[in-house]
C-alpha cells in the first residue's frame, strides 16, 4: 500500500480516538451534575449510549492506528503491517507504548461505565466510578507526551501538553451534553448550567491557550519557521479555527445565554452549539492531519 493510504488511515483513526477521548471527558465532568436530579435521567441515558459506542470505537481505532503506523513504517503493503518482526519493533517503540497506554485508558473508561458498583454506600459507588473515569482521562492525556517531538522535550512541556489536551477534551466533550441540555432542560436550569460552564470555561480556556502557545514556541522555534514551513501554515489554519470557536463561545456568553433569562434563545443556542461542534471536529481533524503528515506525531 502507498504511504498516503496508510497516512489516511492513521488520520481517520486518530480523529475517532480524539472524539472518544473528548466524549469520555465530557461525560466524566458532566455526569455528576445531571445525575443529581431525577428529572435529568433521560438526558444521561441518551448520552451514555453514545459515550459507550464512541469509547469502543476509539479502542478499535487505537488498534487500527497501531497497525497502520506499522504498515507505514514497513512500506510493504498489508503484509508489512502484520509482519511479526515489524510488529515487535513497533510494539517496543514509543508508538507501542502510546497504543498500550491509550488502550489501557479506554478499557478503564469502559469498565467504569459498563460494570455496576454495588457497594452499600451510594456516595462510595459514585466516587469510585468517578475516580476510575478520572484515572482513564489522566492516562489518555499522558499518552500524548510519549509520541512525536514533545517526547523529546522537558518535563514542563510534557506537563503543559497533558494540561492542554485535558482542557481540550473537557471543552469539546462538553458540547454534546450542552446540546442535549438545550433540548431537555427548562430555561432556568439551562441558564444556570450555561453560566456555570461559561465561568469554568473562561479559566480553563485561558490555561489551554497559554499551554498551547508555549508548546508552539518550543516546537516551531521562530516566527520565520511558522510562516515559511508547511507545519507552520497548518498550525496557523488551526489557530484560525480556534479563534472562530472562541468567537462562538463569546457569542454564547455575551448574547445567547443572557436571553435565556427571558425564556428566549433556546433554539439559537442549540444551533450555535452545533456549529461549535462542527468547528471542534475541524480542529481535531487538522490536529490529526498535521501531527501525522507535516508535523510532530503526538
Amino acid at each position: 500500500m502507498e504511504v498516503y493510504i496508510w497516512n489516511t488511515v492513521i488520520i481517520l483513526s486518530k480523529i475517532v480516538f480524539y472524539i472518544g477521548f473528548a466524549c469520555t471527558s465530557g461525560y466524566t465532568f458532566f455526569s455528576q451534575r445531571f445525575e443529581s436530579s431525577e428529572s435529568h435521567n433521560n438526558l444521561i441515558i441518551v448520552d451514555l449510549k453514545w459515550i459507550k459506542v464512541l469509547i469502543v470505537a476509539a479502542l478499535l481505532a487505537n488498534t487500527i492506528w497501531f497497525i497502520a503506523s506499522t504498515g507505514a513504517m514497513a512500506e510493504e503493503g498489508i503484509q508489512g503491517a502484520f509482519a511479526l518482526d515489524m510488529l515487535d519493533i513497533m510494539w517496543n517503540s514509543s508508538i507501542g507504548d502510546g497504543a498500550l497506554l491509550r488502550g489501557f485508558g479506554l478499557v478503564l473508561a469502559i469498565v467504569s461505565l459498563a460494570l455496576p458498583f454495588n457497594f452499600k454506600s451510594v456516595v462510595l459507588n459514585k466516587y469510585l466510578k468517578q475516580s476510575v473515569l478520572v484515572s482513564s482521562l489522566l492516562t489518555l492525556a499522558y499518552s500524548f507526551t510519549l509520541l512525536g517531538h514533545v517526547s523529546e522535550l522537558g518535563i514542563l512541556e510534557k506537563g503543559l501538553l497533558t494540561l492542554h489536551v485535558l482542557v481540550m477534551a473537557w471543552w469539546f466533550g462538553a458540547l454534546l451534553p450542552l446540546k442535549l441540555a438545550c433540548q431537555q432542560l427548562n430555561y432556568a436550569e439551562l441558564q444556570l448550567l450555561m453560566v456555570s460552564f461559561g465561568n469554568q470555561a473562561s479559566f480553563a480556556v485561558s490555561l489551554l491557550l497559554v499551554a498551547g502557545l508555549w508548546l508552539v514556541i518550543q516546537l516551531v522555534g521562530s516566527v520565520d519557521a511558522l510562516i515559511s514551513s508547511s507545519y507552520g501554515h497548518t498550525l496557523l489554519f488551526k489557530l484560525a479555527l480556534v479563534v472562530s470557536i472562541l468567537a462562538i463561545a463569546a457569542k454564547h456568553k455575551l448574547r445567547l445565554v443572557p436571553q435565556l433569562k427571558n425564556s428566549q434563545g433556546r433554539e439559537a443556542l442549540s444551533k450555535s452549539i452545533l456549529i461549535e461542534m462542527v468547528v471542534a471536529l475541524g480542529i481535531l481533524s487538522i490536529t490529526s492531519g498535521f501531527t501525522t503528515v507535516v508535523g510532530p506525531a503526538y
